[in-house]
């Protein structure tokens, strides 16, 4: 017999190199007429954790950045995710310039519904922005007339992301 259904800790599957597939029961060349219907096919517990149980998890990502940058139009980036996270919530976008010579932000955002310039951010104003699956959030300052060379304000995020936890055997 290759396989075995009784878990008795973390025996091994007789050299079989593909046991975490099968101590998941995702496997479909287990002989189910040598289970026993009273033996799960995933084991209690690995290391501390629960494979059978996993909990969805709803994470806050809140943050509050200072904007200081030239005002050259080039843009610079404040938020850039390389996980497959997916982040969404409220962005909101302060100017913090004089009204009488301060620069002007754009920004642009690459989200779900792809790369754009969702907002002009005038000086002593802000912006909020609702963004889903965000990947990164860049602001570009451009000159008025007579202006000051350095644009400032703030970014304010105020994101949800989900994760996936498995449940610790001091949680059961």
């Amino acid at each position: 017999e290759k396989h075995k259904c009784k878990w008795d800790g973390c025996e091994e599957f007789n050299g079989d190199s593909n046991i975490f597939e099968m101590m998941l029961g995702e496997s479909d060349d287990i002989p189910k007429d040598n289970c026993n219907d009273d033996h799960k096919l995933c084991p209690e517990e690995i290391k501390g954790f629960d494979f059978c149980r996993k909990e969805e998890e709803l994470r806050c990502f809140k943050h509050c950045g200072p904007i200081s940058q030239p005002c050259d139009c080039n843009y610079y980036n404040h938020f850039t995710s390389r996980s497959n996270l997916d982040f969404s919530g409220l962005i909101v976008i302060k100017n913090t310039g004089n009204s009488a010579s301060g620069c002007s932000m754009e920004v642009r955002v690459t989200d779900i519904a792809g790369s754009a310039i969702v907002a002009t951010v005038s000086p002593g104003a802000s912006v909020p922005i609702f963004v889903e699956c965000l990947r990164s959030l860049d602001i570009a300052c451009f000159k008025n007339e007579s202006v000051t060379e350095t644009c400032s304000g703030e970014v304010i995020f105020d994101l949800e992301y989900c994760t996936t936890r498995y449940v610790s055997h001091r949680y059961k």
